[in-house]
């Protein structure tokens, strides 16, 4: 059984859905990656804050609560460009393939 998280993980969805507006694996503009490894730094202490550890669940856990608040607000994925809700996505995206949750 190969490592990376099943195709039916929100994790692994949302990766494939955001990898289109966002270069996950390309070179980043250094305006995206600071925006992007910041957001990512905020996840990663916002879960282990809280006493866990980052890994496929409580990283799936994270996104699908943030997810809840951004639709609780009327936020929409498709009038937006590279929003904070956006970056915030992608990052949880790029946090997940670099630590090999998904492929």
């Amino acid at each position: 059984m190969s490592i990376g998280t099943s195709v039916r993980h929100p994790l692994a969805g949302l990766t494939r859905d955001f990898h289109r507006i966002g270069p996950l694996d390309a070179p980043l503009e250094p305006w995206m990656g600071a925006e992007l490894d910041q957001h990512a730094a905020e996840v990663s202490d916002g879960i282990t804050g809280a006493g866990s550890e980052i890994n496929a669940r409580t990283l799936g856990t994270y996104l699908h609560g943030f997810l809840d608040g951004c639709l609780e607000r009327g936020w929409d994925s498709e009038t937006a460009d590279y929003d904070w809700e956006t970056l915030r996505i992608l990052a949880i995206c790029r946090l997940a393939k670099e630590r090999g949750f998904v492929r």
